[in-house]
């Protein structure tokens, strides 16, 4: 593989630094090099960023740490409170994410009923970020549309120093963070606290945030490491909702009226503590088990929006107000050993989380409870077994399988009999299997298959006393390569699914909106990855310019639905393209213009009768860094202030008319900041 091939390389010239390295790593967290080499032996779309390649500018969002990588797709609605899909995951949920695996250092974020935020995830605490697409996710026990997303803290032995970062910009941006990270005999420790206020650049969007990362490691032989975890995050948000298109042309900056007079926010308390024990036993065997606790806290006036045209009920003010508290276990055991004479490589694993939710809804004035109307237990349950099979039946070749098996459990106590007893129970199992191919065709080029199942049940938010949702169950097949030649780097992957019982929103008798489960429909879409040299030496001696390239194209549709027929399934582009130059002078500067292009518009409604426009957005950043201990960055966005929309919500008619369902896009901005490391 090639970064094993240059590790192996790096052994034979210079085999002192290597032994000296391997004492200095951990061993329960894994560094950008072998989460690189490990990515290589996975047959099928994945990724690892570097988080260097967005420390560089502003960044906030997950669109900012993840915008280069092809098949994933993230826009900000407003601030950090974002729209998350790979492969068309999640599609009809516009807040919220669900049907994407999130984990923090492998541990996960997503509640029990799998449903996740992700505004605690700090991109200036991270190292790097792995990217599972689908079933490629299954060594952290995955098996949803999405795959999984794993945010990768550094460790003392990946941060000897200390960094001290301020930025501020456009819109009263501004943000301050610490960070510092050692290794003290056999300890090592690393730790990260930064603060974030924004007025946002449209009227009612201002935010302040503050989060916590830590993490200590005991090293108590070479052998055996145990790590322990602190993630703590304040988040506050305000959410000025959605405009018509009409609104958003006139003027982008303004507040959805009924959004800012009910005071609508997001603002929500989360504490996250872990523990992760590594043990590699004589014979090579490396153990892993983990256990962590959440709590969180949510606080939610919003309005919830008529999401049926000429619906003739008001939107009706609610504010969700939630307690919740997640316990969870996971391990895995890898080995390598013979099977049939060759070499074989088997990973079995396990996840148990069980969690408990407080649900109380209320009806509120700006925020004030005014009368409680809803308030139920919800208790969930997750049972996760799994395990993979590679077997080396030559040099080149690899055959891989997995195998998953799923229990889920969803109760919901009614606590407030006065309407009746909405209580009820879901129980939900299934078994996913996996089955790939990985081909070195030459030193520097893989080819790769796979074919897959995956199954997700429903979360809290779909389901209800009256509606007894089936899981969500799909059937991939994917073929990529990935590899360089003559210094171009590629990473493509073409893939189809057939989804049933796919969670789609349709229209209830009285106009009433519910998420059921559509009967079939299809995701299919191509990823393409490319960076290489565009020229050297071409201003002055040592100096270079590199381009990267991001496409992704996804078609997402009904096929030959009782009620929507064959139209498009809405929410996300077709089409999403990323391009940079970048400019690299050996005194220490760079500059990366770099352009945004949606090349159609898609609908906001499930009957495909109202679109937004399509747009190109061109950017500038720059850096200098003056010595090593002290560096500028300068991040221009939207330079030509282009007016469009980032995402949208989701209507099921909308009859051709406009509807108030368009996230503005932020208008031109400029931030600035400086690095200081010692």
């Amino acid at each position: 593989m090639f970064a094993l091939s240059q590790g192996h390389v790096h052994a034979q010239t210079n085999l002192a630094d290597v032994e000296v390295k391997a004492q200095r790593e951990a061993l329960s967290a894994a560094n950008v090099r072998v989460a690189t080499e490990k990515l290589e032996q996975i047959p099928g779309g994945a990724a690892v960023v570097d988080a260097k390649t967005f420390e560089a500018g502003k960044a906030v969002t997950i669109k900012d740490m993840l915008d280069f990588t092809p098949g994933v797709f993230s826009q900000s609605r407003v601030n950090e409170e974002s729209r998350l899909s790979i492969r068309g995951s999640g599609l009809s949920r516009t807040f919220h994410m669900r049907g994407i695996r999130l984990l923090q250092d492998g541990i996960p974020i997503n509640l029990a009923d799998g449903g996740s935020d992700f505004q605690d995830i700090d991109p200036l605490a991270l190292q790097h970020i792995e990217v599972y697409k689908g079933a490629n996710a299954l060594q952290y026990g995955a098996a949803s549309l999405g795959g999984a997303i794993n945010f990768v803290t550094p460790t003392g032995y990946t941060t000897p120093n200390s960094v001290v970062r301020v930025d501020a910009g456009s819109n009263e941006f501004a943000r301050a963070q610490f960070k510092t990270g050692d290794v003290v005999g056999n300890w090592d420790y690393f730790a990260s606290i930064s603060q974030l206020r924004s007025d946002g650049f449209r009227q009612f969007s201002g935010q302040k945030n503050t989060r916590l990362n830590a993490n200590v490691g005991l090293k108590i032989s070479p052998q055996l490491e145990t790590r322990f975890y602190v993630i703590h995050g304040d988040m506050n948000q305000e959410l000025p909702g959605s405009l018509t298109k009409a609104q958003m042309q006139a003027d982008r900056t303004q507040a959805n009226s009924v959004s800012s007079s009910n005071n609508s926010q997001r603002d929500f308390l989360i504490t996250r503590v872990a523990n992760k024990t590594t043990w590699i036993s004589p014979n090579g065997v490396e153990y892993n088990a983990g256990v962590y606790a959440v709590n969180k806290n949510l606080y939610h006036p919003l309005t919830f929006p008529n999401i049926v045209q000429g619906n003739p009920n008001p939107p009706r003010p609610a504010l969700i107000d939630q307690q919740n508290r997640d316990v969870g276990i996971f391990g895995s055991r890898i080995s390598e050993s013979e099977l049939f004479g060759y070499r074989h490589n088997a990973t079995v694993g396990y996840n148990y989380v069980k969690g408990m939710t407080e649900n109380r809804n209320f009806d509120h004035v700006r925020g004030e409870r005014v009368r409680l109307h809803a308030y139920d237990d919800q208790k969930a349950r997750n049972i996760e077994l799994y395990g993979e099979s590679r077997l080396h039946l030559n040099d080149r070749f690899q055959f891989i399988t997995g195998l998953q098996w799923t229990h889920a459990k969803r109760t919901s106590d009614d606590q407030l009999l006065s309407d009746g007893n909405g209580s009820y129970e879901r129980r939900y199992a299934q078994f996913s299997p996996k089955v790939g191919a990985l081909w070195q065709a030459a030193d520097n080029i893989q080819i790769y298959t796979n074919l897959s199942r995956a199954f997700e049940p429903p979360t809290f938010s779909e389901t209800s006393p009256v509606r007894a949702l089936e899981a969500q169950e799909s059937t991939t097949f994917e073929l990529g390569t990935r590899g360089n030649l003559k210094e171009v780097k590629w990473d493509i992957s073409v893939y189809h699914s057939r989804l049933n019982n796919e969670f789609v929103t349709y229209q209830l008798p009285a106009m009433q909106p519910a998420i059921l489960n559509a009967d079939n429909t299809r995701h299919q879409g191509v990823e393409i990855g490319l960076a290489g040299p565009f020229a050297k030496n071409a201003l002055s001696q040592g100096d270079k310019l590199d381009w990267t390239l991001a496409y992704t194209f996804g078609r997402f549709r009904f096929d030959n639905d009782s009620v929507y027929g064959n139209a498009a399934i809405p929410g996300i582009p077709e089409e999403y393209v990323r391009a940079k130059l970048d400019y690299t002078h050996p005194k220490g500067w760079t500059v990366s213009p770099n352009l945004e292009y949606v090349p159609q518009g898609y609908f906001v409604d499930l009957r495909n009768t109202f679109a937004s426009d399509p747009y190109l957005l061109v950017g500038l950043s720059a850096s200098y860094k003056a010595s090593e201990t002290l560096r500028f960055f300068v991040d221009g966005r939207n330079l030509t202030d282009k007016n469009y929309a980032a995402t949208t919500g989701v209507v099921i008619n909308a009859g051709g008319a406009d509807v108030a369902q368009f996230a503005p896009g932020e208008g031109r901005s400029v931030f600035a900041g400086v690095e200081v490391k010692w």
